[in-house]
């Protein structure tokens, strides 16, 4: 899956190999599957009550609770069927490839999150193959920062991906990390960096973001031009500038889009393009929220 964005949640039935989609369509609120975000899949569904053939899930599959009451939730653990119920805010987590026989007994609303193999190991900065990053299993386990990132996304899907495809990488890291630190069965050894980057290190990222302002440039391509871990590349980055990597990128863009408007040879979409904005809507948000106003009214006014 490298870091290509995917497509569907997809599980696999494990007696006949086939694969089918974790919600069929009427059951799928939003997806993001329609964005670039590198590295994941996230989907909410609102569930009939089934039961599911044996299956595993292709990626790391995350599964939050985000109904407003318990739910009856069940599964298999070998022969044995195990009961139980999974309060809102609670989650399931299981390894890429990881046998599942799940069933619940009310409507499931979930946020359901898979992460790309490849993208975790190399959030891991190990140098090891993605088959050889596993979690313990959970279930029905209760964690305050899994529940963030999981309102953290639907926000996003919600509003349309509206701060952009390096926003959602940055959630996309941060779960990554987490589940590294704290669910991983052999937890990397990662040196931790102090202090601020260095001026090498902040003029080498700052020079590949400027060098591709009119793209994506991923946060983890970013640390990995620093030299840093994932972990602790934002934290330096922050400590070095007083912004995030995100806000950065999006003011160097802004930037670029007032110089373009100043010119006066291109349309507001067309700038939005040319700065590195996805679409218009994306670019007007950015733009408001660093400017103060609109794209169209500034050019109003030059």
């Amino acid at each position: 899956m490298g870091d290509e964005p995917l497509d569907r949640i997809t599980l696999v039935d494990v007696r006949e190999g086939t694969p089918f989609p974790a919600a069929p369509d009427s059951s799928l609120i939003l997806s993001s599957r329609l964005f670039t975000w590198p590295g994941i899949i996230v989907e909410w569904h609102n569930l009939d009550p089934q039961e599911l053939p044996e299956h595993y899930v292709q990626g790391h599959g995350i599964a939050v609770n985000v109904g407003a009451m318990p739910l009856s939730f069940g599964w298999k653990d070998g022969d044995r069927r195990v009961d139980g119920v999974m309060n809102p805010g609670e989650f399931h987590l299981l390894t890429d490839g990881d046998f599942n026989t799940p069933r619940w007994l009310g409507m499931f609303d979930e946020i359901s999150l898979v992460l790309d193999p490849t993208f975790v190991a190399r959030a891991a900065r190990e140098g090891l193959p993605a088959s050889s990053v596993e979690f313990a299993a959970q279930r029905s386990t209760s964690d305050v920062t899994i529940a963030f990132y999981a309102e953290a996304f639907r926000a996003e899907l919600a509003n349309k991906s509206l701060n952009g495809p390096l926003y959602a990488e940055t959630l996309t890291v941060g779960l990554t990390l987490h589940l590294l630190s704290r669910y991983a069965l052999a937890r990397p050894k990662i040196p931790y960096p102090r202090g601020k980057l260095t001026s090498s290190q902040l003029r080498r990222v700052v020079e590949l973001i400027m060098s591709c302002l009119s793209e994506e440039v991923p946060l983890l391509a970013m640390a990995e031009e620093a030299n840093v871990s994932p972990f602790y590349f934002t934290r330096m980055f922050r400590k070095t500038l007083g912004i995030t990597p995100h806000r950065f990128v999006l003011r160097q863009r802004i930037q670029k889009s007032l110089h373009l408007i100043k010119e006066g040879k291109l349309s507001l979409s067309q700038v939005a393009t040319e700065s590195g904005f996805y679409d218009q809507a994306h670019f007007t948000h950015a733009f408001r929220t660093i400017v103060g106003t609109t794209p169209a009214r500034y050019a109003r006014r030059i």
